[in-house]
């Protein structure tokens, strides 16, 4: 196994961090611009339920005695709790998550500073090959129980923090309305591995090569990890990163990284499907 077909960048350090810092800038803007379009539509900036049953209940039993007070006072009424998502308002959130990945392109074209024709062929991504999709599958059919084994032993351990806590809050919303469940599936299966493979492999990893592989890889997966902004999986995402940077130097070509992305979460999305 050699890196013959995968060299190093041709750019260096600086336009790695250039293209990193327009990589934050994409992810920002439309997060910003989630509750201003969503209120423009006239949508009530909602995104996520109230939370689970026991948080419900005692929002409206609360809103029951304010109600109530203000009834006997001869005051006007509470607008009720809002406990459900605005389903307007989730559809922005997800089209703005599509839009944060066209501009992660933009970063990767910004940092490396070539024509997109050079760069496909720097990333390999003019060398995709259907008879190596196998390894990907593989390497997915292996890491994705062992992230169910990492949960299952952090949590025995009782180290809180690095338990993963399920967010129903955050995809039920999701799974009531059609349109948003479309954009989540296009975001999270096909628009997420493209973008972030080109910013975290593509990018950062191509950039430093030149470090040798262990820390260019080590690099990459840090910063892949720490996106996801989420501690209890900082150890498994850092570890799939170092995966994805493997089968991407060991073919030469980022399609391979890119296909690992989308079967893992792929699987993910078709697993929530099946639990609702």
């Amino acid at each position: 196994m050699t890196t013959n077909r995968l060299r190093p960048a041709p750019w260096n350090e600086l336009s790695v961090l250039l293209g990193l810092w327009a990589a934050v800038a994409a992810y920002l803007l439309p997060l910003a611009l989630i509750d201003p379009i969503a209120r423009l539509l006239g949508a009530e900036a909602s995104f996520r339920d109230a939370g689970d049953a026991f948080e419900k209940a005692s929002r409206i039993a609360a809103y029951a005695d304010l109600a109530l007070a203000r009834a006997v006072a001869g005051n006007p009424l509470p607008a009720p709790p809002r406990l459900l998502a605005d389903p307007v308002a989730v559809r922005v959130a997800w089209a703005m998550a599509l839009v944060s990945s066209a501009l992660f392109l933009g970063a990767l074209l910004l940092g490396a500073r070539q024509h997109p024709r050079q760069l496909a062929r720097t990333l390999g991504l003019d060398r995709f090959d259907a008879g190596r999709l196998w390894l990907p599958a593989l390497c997915v059919a292996i890491s994705y129980p062992l992230t169910g084994v990492y949960a299952a032993a952090v949590e025995a351990l009782g180290i809180g923090p690095l338990v993963p806590v399920p967010s129903p809050a955050t995809v039920e919303p999701v799974l009531r309305d059609p349109a948003a469940l479309a954009l989540y599936g296009l975001a999270t299966v096909i628009a997420a591995p493209l973008s972030e493979e080109a910013v975290y492999r593509g990018l950062a990893f191509t950039g430093t090569l030149r470090w040798g592989f262990w820390p260019a890889a080590a690099f990459s997966a840090a910063l892949f990890a720490l996106s996801h902004r989420d501690p209890a999986t900082l150890l498994p995402f850092f570890a799939i990163g170092l995966v994805l940077a493997w089968l991407y130097w060991r073919a030469g070509s980022l399609w391979d990284a890119v296909a690992f992305h989308v079967l893992f979460n792929g699987l993910s999305f078709i697993l929530l499907l099946a639990r609702s």
